[in-house]
C-alpha cells in the first residue's frame, strides 16, 4: 500500500526506532573491512564516524518517506567528510568502498530483524530507493574527493616549486620547508633538458606531464622547477644513481624526446647553488656537442667541462686547428685517426679511402698545423683541440 510523501510505514518507523543500532552496526562493519579506517584514532571511531553514519541513516529515511532521490543541497555533510578523507590521505577507493560496505551492512542488520513477511516486503521494496541512493551519493562524493585531491596535489607542487627556487638561488629556505613539513637535506642536483618532440595544442610539451609522473615516482620528496625546455629537479641524494638513470630514459621513451640531465651532489643545503652551476654546465655541453639522452656527470664530461672554460690554453687549442677548417677532409681524417686509435688501417676503411690517401692526409696535416699526429708527444695535442673546437663550434 503507497503512502503519502512525508508519511511513515512500519519499514520506516522500525528503522527509525532502531537507528542508532544500526548506526553503529554501520561503524563495525566499515572498521572490519576496509583497512585504511582501522587505523583512525579510537576517539574519532566512536564519535564522528557513529554521528555521519546517524546522519546519513536518516536522509536515507526521510529519502524513503518523500520518495525523491537526493538533491545537490543533501550531500553537502558527505561532501564535507569527502574532502576532509582526501585532506587526510586516504585512498579514494576506501571512502567510496565505506558507503557500500555500509550499505551492506545495515541491510543484513534489518534483514536479521525483520519478523514478518510484511517487514520483509517493505525491505526488499526499499531495494530500488536504496541503490538509487549510492547511485547518487558515490559519484557527488568521488567528484568532491578527487577536486580536492587536484587542488591539494597543485598546491603541494606549488610550495615545492617555491622551495626549490628558494634553494637553487641561495635563499633561506628552513623556514618555508619547516611550515609544510619537508625535511631538507643532500640532494642531487639534476639540470633538465629536452629536445626535440611535438607540441600539443596549448603549445606545451607533452614531455612536462611525462617529467612530473616519473620525478613523482622517483621520489615523493623531489623539488622541482620545470618549464617546457626543462628546469631543475632535487632529487634527494638517498636515491641512487641508477634510479636517476632509469627515470630519464623513461621520460625520453613516453615523451619521445632526447632528454639530457646534467647532475651534481650537493652535500649540504648551501652548497646547492653551485652544484645547479655545475649541473647546468655539464647539461649545456652535452646537449650541445649531440650527446644521446641520458645522465651525465663530471667524470663524463671533465675534459669538455674544462675546456668549455675561456683561456689562452683553450684560444691555443681551437688555433691549432685553424689551419683544417678549410680542409674538411683532413679534419675527416684526423677524427677517424683518433677515433680508432691511431690504427690506420681502421681509420681507412671508415673512410673509405686507400690507407695510403690516410698517409697523405695525415702528413698533410702535419705540414698546415707544424705538429704530427702520428707523433705520442702530438697526439694528446690534437685530442684535445678536437675537444675544444667542437666545445666551440656548439656555442655558436
Amino acid at each position: 500500500m503507497s503512502t503519502a510523501p512525508g508519511e511513515q510505514t512500519p519499514f520506516t518507523e522500525f528503522f527509525s526506532a532502531h537507528l542508532p543500532e544500526v548506526a553503529r552496526e554501520v561503524v563495525h562493519a566499515v572498521v572490519r573491512t576496509v583497512p585504511d579506517y582501522e587505523q583512525l584514532p579510537t576517539e574519532l571511531l566512536e564519535q564522528d564516524l557513529i554521528r555521519r553514519s546517524e546522519e546519513n541513516l536518516r536522509l536515507f529515511l526521510r529519502l524513503v518517506s518523500e520518495h525523491r532521490e537526493p538533491r545537490a543541497g543533501d550531500l553537502d555533510e558527505m561532501i564535507e567528510v569527502a574532502v576532509r578523507r582526501a585532506r587526510e590521505g586516504i585512498p579514494l577507493d576506501s571512502v567510496l568502498s565505506v558507503y557500500h560496505r555500509g550499505a551492506l551492512a545495515a541491510w543484513n542488520f534489518l534483514a536479521a530483524a525483520a519478523q514478518t513477511p510484511e517487514q520483509r516486503d517493505e525491505l526488499i521494496a526499499a531495494v530500488p530507493q536504496l541503490l538509487g541512493y549510492l547511485g547518487a551519493v558515490i559519484p557527488g562524493v568521488a567528484a568532491s574527493y578527487l577536486r580536492e585531491r587536484q587542488d591539494l596535489h597543485w598546491e603541494q607542487r606549488e610550495v615545492k616549486r617555491a622551495l626549490a627556487q628558494a634553494l637553487l638561488q641561495g635563499k633561506p629556505a628552513e623556514i618555508l620547508a619547516e611550515r609544510f613539513g619537508i625535511t631538507l637535506g643532500s640532494y642531487h642536483v639534476l639540470a633538465l633538458r629536452t629536445c626535440g618532440g611535438a607540441e600539443t595544442a596549448d603549445g606545451a610539451r607533452p614531455a612536462m606531464r611525462v617529467i612530473h609522473g616519473e620525478i613523482d615516482t622517483l621520489s615523493p620528496h623531489a623539488l622541482t622547477v620545470l618549464d617546457r625546455a626543462g628546469g631543475w629537479v632535487l632529487v634527494p641524494a638517498t636515491e641512487s644513481s641508477a634510479r636517476l638513470d632509469a627515470a630519464v630514459a623513461r621520460i625520453a621513451a613516453a615523451a619521445g624526446v632526447r632528454v639530457i640531465a646534467g647532475t651534481a651532489t650537493a652535500a649540504l643545503v648551501s652548497e646547492i647553488p653551485p652544484r645547479a652551476e655545475e649541473a647546468g654546465e655539464i647539461a649545456r655541453l652535452a646537449l650541445g656537442l649531440g650527446r644521446p639522452t641520458g645522465v651525465y656527470r663530471m667524470a663524463d664530461l671533465a675534459l669538455q667541462y674544462q675546456f668549455a672554460r675561456p683561456g689562452p690554453a683553450r684560444t691555443w687549442l681551437v688555433g691549432l686547428l685553424e689551419p683544417l677548417t678549410g680542409h674538411p677532409h683532413l679534419m675527416e681524417a684526423l677524427r677517424a685517426f683518433l677515433t680508432h686509435d691511431h690504427n690506420r688501417v681502421a681509420a681507412a676503411e671508415s673512410l673509405v679511402v686507400h690507407r695510403n690517401t690516410l698517409n697523405y692526409r695525415l702528413n698533410r696535416i702535419a705540414t698546415l698545423t707544424g705538429y704530427d699526429p702520428g707523433r705520442s708527444e702530438h697526439t694528446p695535442l690534437f685530442a684535445a683541440a678536437l675537444t675544444a673546437f667542437d666545445l666551440a663550434t656548439a656555442e655558436l
